[in-house]
């Protein structure tokens, strides 16, 4: 089942190649080596002289394009709160022998879920390994996955992890593809990884794919990560909360055993106490919603340094003093306050910017960034 040393090889000297010609490419961070690359990722902006006038080449400038092709999610205090909490939480989880606690990240569509859960994973992982010193050989402090396409059998859950930590070996045919169908068991494989490498995060995105059905199959499993290796684990995904915890409910039966439990007590002759909320009602849950403006001075102020941090972000020749913060009703507007459109129009107009030589985001970038977007 362990992939070869020399598949091994040749698999990550691939995503390597993928990763420097695609900076922060989202594919192969549920790979181990895509993982690790984005850990110790700095991305370095294009250097540009003061007044210095763009070069005969620039547009066709690849390094510049790129770099606002994939302008980082600036960080808001909502982020910012729940990246420091679950920081937190896992080093505090490390000294603890019982009592850990899951984490949910919820909100609508569009609003920075993953890119928040990717944030605390980079910052949890960087934390633990100055802690100790630098990073240790075979030690997997993190492990990212996605919530498996078909999500109801256990097992397709158990090959993520296998296939995030390189214990499942590529298919070499179509042949193989289709014999994969027959999923075997990894689950001895995984947990031996996951508890000698010492891993203490488990990021799991894309939670709406399952249902609370789905979920409630492998909670157990979870809980035995949980409960044995002290793994905390975090979920993401729009409805994330409510679909958790209608599968602990599910899993555990909570409702037939309150309701026996009440008829119970009033055969006896004593009234039922109120019953006390489970453990998923008490989940820690951070929600994203989409950037406010509204009348109030701090909602707008809110909206506008967002903007500021993305226009510190631009490397543009001619870039006008708070050229975004000065449209940002209309920005606003268009995208709704919504992190994953706004990123959306900042960074296609920025690389319209680029090609057309304009190298300033105006009203004019902006329409041909939008339209582009369809709004």
């Amino acid at each position: 089942m362990k992939a070869s040393v020399e598949l091994r090889n040749k698999r990550e000297a691939r995503l390597r190649q993928q990763l420097q010609d695609t900076p922060m490419r989202p594919l192969p961070l549920f790979q181990l080596t895509g993982w690790t690359h984005f850990v110790d990722e700095e991305v370095e902006p294009p250097a540009l002289a003061p007044g210095s006038s763009p070069a005969a080449d620039r547009k066709e400038d690849e390094q510049a394009i790129a770099y606002h092709r994939h302008l980082r999610m600036v960080p808001t205090d909502a982020m910012t709160h729940m990246q420091d909490m679950v920081v937190k939480a896992v080093h505090g989880n490390s000294g603890r022998r019982d009592g850990l606690m899951d984490h949910v990240i919820d909100g609508p569509a569009g609003t920075g879920k993953t890119c928040l859960l990717r944030a605390i994973g980079r910052t949890a992982q960087r934390e633990i390994e100055a802690a100790t010193n630098g990073r240790q050989a075979n030690t997997i402090p993190v492990v990212h996955i996605t919530t498996p396409a078909d999500p109801e059998p256990r097992v397709n859950w158990l090959w993520e992890i296998g296939s995030y930590l390189g214990l499942n070996p590529e298919p070499k045919s179509l042949a193989e593809v289709l014999e994969m169908r027959r999923h075997q068991d990894v689950t001895l494989p995984v947990n031996y990884v996951l508890e000698t490498a010492q891993t203490r995060l488990l990021l799991i995105d894309d939670i709406d794919r399952a249902s609370p059905q789905h979920l409630a199959n492998v909670l157990p499993y979870f809980d035995y990560l949980r409960n044995k290796l002290g793994i905390s684990l975090i979920f993401c995904g729009t409805g994330a909360s409510h679909r958790l915890h209608q599968a602990r409910i599910l899993a555990q039966d909570l409702t037939r055993v309150s309701e026996e439990n009440r008829v119970r007590l009033e055969q006896a002759g004593r009234p039922a106490q109120p019953v006390s909320p489970s453990p998923t009602a008490l989940l820690p849950v951070t929600w994203l919603h989409p950037l406010p403006l509204g009348a109030k001075a701090e909602e707008q102020e809110i909206f506008r340094r967002v903007l500021t941090s993305f226009e510190a972000d631009l490397r543009l020749h001619h870039l006008e003093e708070n050229a975004l913060s000065k449209h940002a009703a209309e920005l606003h507007r268009r995208t709704g306050g919504y992190f994953k459109a706004l990123t959306y129009v900042i960074s296609t107009a920025a690389v319209i910017a680029i090609q057309s030589g304009s190298e300033n985001i105006t009203m004019k970038e902006i329409d041909t960034a939008t339209a582009q977007l369809g709004t």
